[in-house]
């Protein structure tokens, strides 16, 4: 499981990172919108990552803790580098960049670089743990005929 977790994890995570730093190089990083495409790369990798599990060990199927946990350990490998990367970039790559989100912050007095990267993190989470609930019962449903 840890194998599989780990290649989908790293994937993912590049999954994130190229479609960041794309969007900031075409000036669209500030669009918080593109969020959604961070949704799709990290569905799509947990979606891999269970099935790649489910064919490598079978008995798992109809098992959903371990589904689960495949995706979530998959996600918070993907989320967390790129938590710590976006950390290090608002901090010493581009703190400019930074500013001029925290301008645009409800609370800016409030705001720093460790807070828009829990942020990150805290919507990572959310992802992980609803997705991979979701994703597990389609793989699931899929091995079963039920849906094509």
């Amino acid at each position: 499981m840890k194998k599989i977790a780990t290649n989908y994890g790293l994937k993912m995570f590049i999954g994130f990172a190229l479609l960041f730093f794309v969007a900031h190089l075409l000036g669209w990083s500030e669009n918080h919108y593109l969020r959604i495409l961070n949704g799709f790369i990290h569905i799509t990798f947990i979606y891999l990552a269970i099935g790649d599990y489910r064919k490598t060990y079978p008995e798992s199927h109809n098992n959903y803790v371990s589904g689960v946990s495949v995706g979530i350990f998959t996600s918070m490998i993907g989320v967390i580098l790129f938590t710590l990367s976006m950390s290090a970039f608002l901090t010493f790559i581009d703190p400019a960049f930074f500013g001029r989100i925290k301008a645009q912050a409800p609370f800016p007095a409030y705001f720093n670089q460790l807070t828009a990267s829990l942020f990150i993190f805290v919507e990572g989470v959310g992802v992980s743990l609803i997705g991979s609930y979701l994703v597990m019962r389609i793989i699931d449903a899929k091995r079963e005929n039920v849906i094509e």
